[in-house]
Formats: structure tokens, C-alpha cells, sequence
């Protein structure tokens, strides 16, 4: 059987990316990794990019590897990874390194090498540690040294070194169809994997395939200023500061222009409000671009939906509070802010409008972080005290005990954390000043 295309679906940082998944999932002829779009495949693109560049500029490539094998045993316990992958996706990855790598008996200097280590092996270093100092006993270091230095022990575990060459982009292809080899089916054409690949590394990634394509989605920047602010509040997006928001959105763009130009065969940038309001003719181009026919498409507007998806754009325009911003984004970043027609422009009713005097999610993180910093509260260190005691944590969930026999249970739990609860108190104060002091010239600036 003919292997299958991999897709990979992925956008700019909550652009969209899952739309087209749900789109693609409707195909017949296109096997979906179990969990869809809520299933960030993430684990090839991050980890075979950093060992690629690791490997080609000959730095860090036995720590590289060692995190590479990390993450594997670690996403191998994911229930995604091993509904889709089958239980020997770690036993691949092993063969994998061992086809692009070799080690030798080395040193372990750094915590998480002991992991390379089996468990009996690590229980019997600290006597190994007592066997080598007896052996090593008073004996005087004759090298010079301009400060006291002696041999120390070391574990001793692998240590990985490798050259790159050609080789590695085939030996990662038959990494990556092993891989995906339980997923094979008769009668699919493609598989398809949410968040496969990263958007501006994506041509260096699709090597790593025998055959594949991504499909890249982006969103208009006003909305996703002002959800990010109200709704998602993410750290890793810079609303809190609109120049730098401005910044940030250009930088992660920058390449979507060569991709487009240089690419045009295996990548495909689709617009989140063009799959909404002109759906027919993306959905054009995304059949055109992965040869599917209409037979193909069993499930047409039964996953993907864009009447109810509509709610998800124009979101600017219920904040009326962010207008000044609004301008200043449309005219910095007006070629990527979608051009509504009058016909789609929604005008919201006034019971959409959102002037609620609140604390946004945004600025909520912002009050953590100045605590995390700081220790500063935005109340007093009493409040803050009974906070953090394990008497508020079950006070806080007695209200979802239901039953008589639930409330009773968990009153008879509440009382020996009530007897305790001025000694609790008492310690979370006491830390809480303690960690102020520390921090008493700290500043916390978001920029």
C-alpha cells in the first residue's frame, strides 16, 4: 500500500488553525490523528528542528539528543500519542537516534541524564561515589592548578556525538513512517495532524516527510488584539503593550510572503475570516491544492460550520473601549486586517456591546505575575494570607457537596483544618512578608 500524504494543519497562535482541521476532517479520504483538533501534534516539528540545527552547527548535540529522548518518554505516557502511534513509538525514536548518532561511556553532569540511567543503576551511584573516593584516598593531585581543584566522581552514562550530512532527512523519513505506519488505512489518502508544523519553520520542516503539505491560517490581527485582552488573556501574546503587540504580529508574519512565493506546491496560507465569508471559494483552493473531489466530501458543513463561526470575528467591534487602538492597528497593520464588505460588516446590537467596568483577563495575569515577582498583593497580606491556607482551599469547594451525607463529610473534614488554621495562617504571613522583603526593590515593567 502506497504510503499516505501527511497533512499538517497550524496557524499563527490561535488564527484558525483548528477551522481548517474541522474542514479537512469532513473528507473521506483524509484519517484524522485521534483527538483531531483538540491534539497538538507538536512533538516532530519542535524536536527534529532542534536536533537538525543542534547537529549542523555541531553545539550542544549530546544535550540536544538527551532532551530529544526526553520529550519522547515523556509525550509516550500522552494518550493522543499512544492511541495514534501505538506503544512502540519510543522503541522507533530509540533506533532513530541510534541511526543518526552515536555515543560513548561519558560523563553525567547535568540532573535530568541520571534519567538515562536504569533505576538500579541510579540507587548504587551514591556507593560507586564512596568506592571511588576510598580508591582515590589521600593521594596528592600533581597537576598545577591556580585554585584547589581534585578529581571528582562523575556517573558515568552515554554521551551522544554525530556530524550532519544528506543522510539525515532519509533516516528521519523512515523515522517519521514508522512512526505513522499503525495510522496506514485503505482508502486514505492523507493523514492529518493538528499543529503538525510551526508557521515560519515550516519549509525546513516538511524534509522530514516522505510526502507532505500544510495548510497555514492566519486571523485578522483587531480581533485577535482585543480577544487576547478579554477572552484568552495568554502570556506568550503581547496585548499589554500595543506597539509591542504591533511588533510581535509583523515579526511572526514576516515570511508568509517567501513561503508564498517559494512554496506554492506544499504550503497553502489561508485567511480565518476568507473561510467564513467567502467559504466556497476557500474551500476551492484547499480542494485544488490536495487534489480532493467533491465525492470526497461527505460531511460538508457538518463539522465546520461558518454561520456559527461568524461569532468568532468582528469581535473589535463589541469594545468600544479599544477603539483608539483599534485605529492605530488598522493603520500599522492594514494589509493584514480583513476587508469587510458592507454586506458582512456586522453592526453589533447594544446588548453585544461589551462597556462592563472590569479587571480583563489580561490585566488579572498581570496582578500574578507582580505577585510572583514582588510578592506584592493587590489586598492586604492578611487576605492574602488566609488565601493561600488549606481551610480556604476546602471552604472554597464545600459549596459543591450536594447531599446531606456530602455536607456532613465535609464539615467533619473542615474541622481539624479550622483547629489548624491559625498555625497556617500564621506561616503563609510570615512567608509572604519574608519573600516582600527579599524582593523589596524588584520591579516588574511589561514591555
Amino acid at each position: 500500500m502506497k504510503p499516505p500524504t501527511i497533512i499538517g494543519t497550524t496557524s499563527f497562535s490561535a488564527s484558525g488553525g483548528s477551522a481548517i482541521t474541522n474542514i479537512l476532517e469532513e473528507f473521506s479520504s483524509i484519517k484524522t490523528l485521534k483527538g483531531g483538533a483538540e491534539f497538538e501534534c507538536k512533538f516532530f516539528a519542535e524536536n527534529i528542528f532542534a536536533l537538525e540545527m543542534a547537529i549542523k552547527n555541531n553545539y550542544d548535540i549530546d544535550k540536544t539528543i538527551k532532551l530529544f529522548i526526553q520529550n519522547a518518554k515523556r509525550i509516550s505516557f500522552d494518550s493522543f500519542y499512544e492511541q495514534n502511534f501505538s506503544t512502540n513509538f519510543l522503541q522507533h525514536t530509540y533506533e532513530y537516534i541510534d541511526s543518526i548518532a552515536q555515543h560513548y561511556l561519558g560523563g553525567i553532569y547535568r540532573d535530568y541524564e541520571k534519567d538515562f540511567l536504569a533505576p538500579d543503576e541510579r540507587k548504587i551511584c551514591h556507593k560507586a561515589e564512596k568506592l571511588y573516593y576510598y580508591m582515590y584516598g589521600n593521594r596528592k593531585y600533581e597537576a598545577y592548578e591556580p585554585y584547589m581543584w581534585r578529581p571528582s566522581y562523575i556517573p558515568f552514562g552515554p554521551f551522544y556525538y554525530t556530524s550532519f550530512d544528506e543522510t539525515f532527512y532519509k533516516k528521519t523519513q523512515t523515522y517519521i513512517e514508522n512512526v505513522f505506519s499503525p495510522l496506514y488505512q485503505e482508502g486514505k489518502k492523507y493523514i492529518l495532524g493538528d499543529a503538525l508544523y510551526r508557521t515560519n519553520t515550516v519549509p525546513q520542516e516538511l524534509a522530514y516527510f516522505k510526502d507532505s503539505k500544510a495548510l497555514i491560517a492566519n486571523r485578522d490581527p483587531r480581533d485577535l488584539y482585543v480577544q487576547n485582552k478579554e477572552i484568552y488573556g495568554e502570556w506568550y501574546m503581547p496585548t499589554w503593550d500595543l506597539d509591542t503587540w504591533i511588533a510581535y504580529y509583523k515579526y511572526r508574519r514576516k515570511y508568509i510572503k517567501l513561503q508564498k512565493q517559494n512554496n506554492t506546491e506544499n504550503i497553502l496560507h489561508l485567511q480565518f475570516e476568507e473561510l467564513i465569508y467567502n467559504y466556497e471559494e476557500s474551500l476551492t483552493k484547499i480542494k485544488r491544492f490536495l487534489s480532493l473531489g467533491d465525492t470526497e466530501h461527505i460531511k460538508k458543513g457538518k463539522i465546520f460550520i461558518p454561520e456559527k463561526s461568524k461569532t468568532n470575528t468582528q469581535l473589535f467591534r463589541k469594545y468600544p473601549k479599544y477603539a483608539k487602538d483599534i485605529e492605530k492597528i488598522e493603520k500599522e497593520l492594514s494589509e493584514f486586517c480583513y476587508p469587510y464588505t458592507d454586506e458582512q460588516t456586522k453592526y453589533p446590537q447594544a446588548s453585544e456591546i461589551k462597556n462592563i467596568n472590569r479587571q480583563t483577563l489580561e490585566d488579572i495575569r498581570k496582578t500574578v505575575c507582580i505577585f510572583q515577582k514582588t510578592g506584592k498583593l493587590p489586598f492586604s497580606n492578611l487576605k492574602g494570607a488566609y488565601l493561600f491556607t488549606s481551610f480556604y482551599e476546602l471552604c472554597k469547594y464545600f459549596k459543591n457537596r450536594k447531599t446531606i451525607f456530602s455536607v456532613l463529610k465535609g464539615i467533619i473534614k473542615i474541622i481539624p483544618f479550622l483547629l489548624f488554621l491559625p498555625f497556617d495562617f500564621y506561616i503563609q504571613l510570615k512567608e509572604i512578608i519574608k519573600y516582600q522583603k527579599k524582593n523589596k526593590n524588584s520591579f516588574v515593567e511589561f514591555k
